[in-house]
């Protein structure tokens, strides 16, 4: 599965812009809602007007109103001669046709369609394409849609809300005691399909008790039935855990904290886990992170900074701080 980020975007969009320059677009039409950010991005790259595609069938006035041309300046969405419409990718083609479609008949404006992304047999739906990727994919911006919500498995700790500390997770009074008043991180707008957790069955009450209290609904919380947290330890199922719950279920997607785990859980499901800790989705095939590994890539990347930068004086790494 092929996944990309705000970042990713971002830098596509860069990367193609000299394509639709001189083209003679002085206005960016955005088809909500997944449209609207790279139409933006577009926009200002371009350095003329955006606007999403209601207030374009509307006829809406021009609010900046940037490139002025010969003959006057255009003060409302009709106005605009060339027009680009811009969604995030395309595959059937059917969401750029009912956008289209959309359009009055009495539009006078000459209109192109542009996706970022195209599968290689969805490209004939639009008039330009800046990156060709291969379905299946995910976008970042797409990953808390109350449909992807539904049809995936989410961690708890370091994704609905923040790692208990050292001191906290005791499995006692103070763990108890986080379980109570943890701190949210992330609070879904729909219902989520499953919660699929380390936490121990033996605290299920004070857990579905901190997700009534911030209104997060699910369809089934899946928890470890072990007596203690040593035990967990000792057995070492904190990745088969989840995986084979995956592996075993009709979900299609899980969203994960941990890097390691993340890459463990898809190895063992065969299916993709996004990461919310390092923003990648791992899958079947890749590599999961080891502790070893990653601070071998923190004191090299520290180290070739210094000395990029010629630098007199040392950096010092900070401990980030949970909790």
């Amino acid at each position: 599965m092929n996944f990309k980020s705000y970042g990713d975007l971002s830098v596509d969009i860069a990367a193609s812009l000299f394509s639709i320059q001189g083209k003679g677009y002085d206005l960016v039409v955005g088809v909500p809602r997944s449209g609207m950010i790279p139409a933006s991005m577009i926009a200002l790259g371009l350095h003329i007007d955006v606007m999403g595609l209601p207030d374009f069938i509307a006829n809406q006035p021009l609010i900046t109103r940037l490139r002025r041309r010969a003959g006057g300046q255009p003060s409302a969405a009709w106005d605009a001669r060339k027009v680009l419409l811009v969604d995030d990718s395309v595959v059937t083609g059917r969401t750029m046709q009912q956008a289209r479609d959309a359009i009055p008949g009495g539009c006078p404006c000459s209109i192109d369609t542009l996706a970022i992304y195209a599968d290689p047999d969805g490209k004939q739906h639009v008039d330009i394409v800046l990156s060709i990727m291969q379905s299946p994919y995910i976008f970042q911006w797409s990953l808390f849609a109350p449909a992807m919500l539904s049809q995936s498995c989410f961690d708890i700790d370091g994704v609905l809300c923040v790692d208990p500390t050292a001191q906290e997770n005791d499995d006692g009074e103070q763990y108890v005691t986080f379980l109570n008043n943890a701190e949210p991180l992330f609070l879904p707008s729909a219902r989520i399909g499953c919660l699929v957790t380390n936490r121990l069955e033996k605290y299920r009450s004070q857990t579905v008790t901190w997700l009534e209290q911030h209104g997060i609904d699910y369809e089934h919380l899946v928890m470890l039935d072990l007596p203690s947290k040593e035990e967990r330890r000792r057995q070492g199922v904190h990745s088969s855990h989840k995986g084979l719950f995956y592996k075993n279920s009709d979900y299609i997607f899980f969203i994960e904290s941990s890097p390691r785990q993340a890459g463990n859980i898809a190895r063992i499901s065969g299916k993709p886990v996004y990461c919310y800790e390092d923003n990648r989705v791992y899958t079947a095939e890749d590599k999961a992170p080891n502790k070893k590994g990653l601070r071998s890539f923190a004191k090299r990347f520290i180290r070739n900074t210094v000395n990029l930068l010629n630098l007199r004086h040392p950096v010092k790494a900070v401990k980030r701080k949970t909790g």
